[in-house]
C-alpha cells in the first residue's frame, strides 16, 4: 500500500495518496444548479473516506452549455454561495475538491432536449448519435464560450474550490471540434489538430488569466474516441504536449464516446467484464511525452495491479467503485487488500436519472444498518 499513500503535487497543492474520484453525472442539484444536501453530503463521505482528490461532478458553464437535469452549475453567481458551503465541508473532512467544467455542445441528455433553443456544435450537422441538428457556432459565439469558461473558474475559485478540470473528453463540446467525425470548419477552428484543438488552448488560456498561475488548472481528456473517425491516440498525444508547454496542472486520461459506441467502437463507460485500466496505455502514452502528472482512468478494481500501475503513472482515477465504497481506501489502508467490490454492473446510472447517484448495494448496505 506504501506507494498508492505516497503523496504528491497538482501545482502547489499536496495531495494525501495517489487515488482520485473521477467526475461522474450525480443528479443531485437543484433545477437551478445549486447543490443539494444529498450531494454535499455524498462529496463530504468522499473526503472522510480517505480518497486523495476528488473531482466533483460536472458543473455547466451556462445553461446552454447543460447536459443533463439536475446537474451543478457554474453559470451564474447565486451558485457561488451553497457551492462554498459543499467546499467548506469538504475541505473541514480533509478533502481536496476540483471542480469540472463543461460546454455539452450537442451531447445532451433527451430529457432536457426540449429545454435547448439549439444543439450547437463546431459544424453544421446531424448529431450522430441522436440525430438531431446541429448549428455551426460562430466565431463570436466561440469567443462567448471561451469567456463563458474563464467566468465560472473564477466562480469555482471564489467557492472553494482547490482547482478547476476542463471536461474535453466523452463527446462533449471540446471534445467535438477535437475530432474530425464533428469537425469540418474550414477557419482556424478546423483541419489540423492544431486547429482543431485551438478551442482547448483558449479556453486553457483564457483560465489561467482568470484564476491566476497559482490555482491549479487540469484537463480530462479522450486519448481515443472509441472509433477510427474520430480522435486517435497519436493526436491526443500532439494535444497532450502543447498543454504541458502551456502550463496545464495534470492530465486525467480517457477513452470513448457516444459515437464510438454508435459505430460499432466503446463508450467511456464499460460494463463488465473488461481488462483492468483498459485505458492504461493511452496514459502511458501521453505520460511518456509530458512533464506534468498524469492520471489513469477506467475500469481498475484491484489494488495490487492499481500498485503495478503506480509505478509508471502518477495516479489513478475511480469513479464506480466510490460509488459502492465511499470509504474503499480506509478498506484498502487498513489492510484488506481485496478488490474493490463494485462489479461494474451500471445500476447506478440508471439511478442517476431516476433518484440521483447511487449503488445498489451500497443503499441496501446502509439501510439495513
Amino acid at each position: 500500500m506504501d506507494i498508492i499513500l505516497q503523496t504528491w503535487n497538482i501545482g502547489q497543492i499536496e495531495i494525501k495518496n495517489r487515488l482520485v474520484r473521477s467526475a461522474t453525472v450525480e443528479g443531485l442539484s437543484t433545477e437551478d444548479g445549486r447543490p443539494t444536501q444529498r450531494l454535499i453530503d455524498k462529496t463530504t463521505e468522499l473526503a472522510i473516506g480517505g480518497v486523495g482528490l476528488i473531482i466533483a461532478g460536472t458543473a455547466y458553464i451556462s445553461f446552454e452549455g447543460q447536459a443533463d437535469k439536475n446537474t451543478t452549475g457554474l453559470h451564474n453567481d447565486h451558485v457561488i454561495q451553497p457551492l462554498s458551503l459543499m467546499c467548506w465541508v469538504v475541505r473541514e473532512a480533509g478533502g481536496i475538491l476540483v471542480s469540472q467544467l463543461l460546454h455539452c455542445g450537442s451531447t445532451v441528455d433527451l430529457e432536457i432536449l426540449d429545454q435547448k433553443e439549439a444543439l450547437f456544435g463546431p459544424s453544421a450537422i446531424l448529431d450522430p448519435v441522436t440525430n438531431f441538428p446541429v448549428e455551426e457556432l460562430s466565431k463570436d459565439h466561440i469567443h462567448k464560450i471561451i469567456n463563458d469558461y474563464g467566468k465560472a473558474a473564477i466562480r469555482a475559485k471564489k467557492a472553494g474550490f482547490h482547482a478547476v478540470q476542463i471536461h474535453a473528453a466523452h463527446g462533449y463540446l471540446i471534445n467535438q471540434f477535437l475530432s474530425k467525425s464533428r469537425n469540418h470548419r474550414r477557419d482556424q477552428y478546423g483541419g489540423s489538430v492544431k486547429n482543431r484543438a485551438l478551442l482547448l488552448y483558449q479556453v486553457y488560456e483564457e483560465i489561467r488569466g482568470a484564476v491566476g498561475p497559482d490555482f491549479p488548472i487540469m484537463v480530462k481528456m479522450s486519448a481515443h474516441d472509441g472509433f477510427s473517425g474520430g480522435v486517435m491516440p497519436e493526436e491526443s498525444v500532439e494535444v497532450a504536449l502543447t498543454l504541458d508547454t502551456l502550463g496545464i496542472d495534470a492530465i486525467e486520461v480517457s477513452a470513448g464516446t457516444p459515437e464510438g459506441e454508435k459505430a460499432g467502437g466503446w463508450d467511456h463507460i464499460i460494463p463488465a467484464p473488461f481488462p483492468e485500466g483498459s485505458f492504461f496505455k493511452y496514459a502511458l502514452q501521453i505520460k511518456d511525452k509530458v512533464e506534468c502528472p498524469v492520471i489513469t482512468v477506467e475500469g481498475w478494481r484491484d489494488p495490487l495491479k492499481i500498485m503495478k500501475a503506480l509505478e509508471k503513472i502518477d495516479a489513478v482515477s475511480m469513479s464506480r467503485p466510490f460509488i459502492r465504497e465511499p470509504d474503499l481506501i480506509k478498506r484498502w489502508s487498513g489492510g484488506d487488500l481485496s478488490p474493490a467490490q463494485c462489479i461494474s454492473c451500471n445500476k447506478c446510472l440508471e439511478l442517476i436519472s431516476k433518484s440521483g447517484l447511487g449503488c445498489i448495494f451500497h443503499n441496501k448496505k446502509r439501510d439495513a444498518g
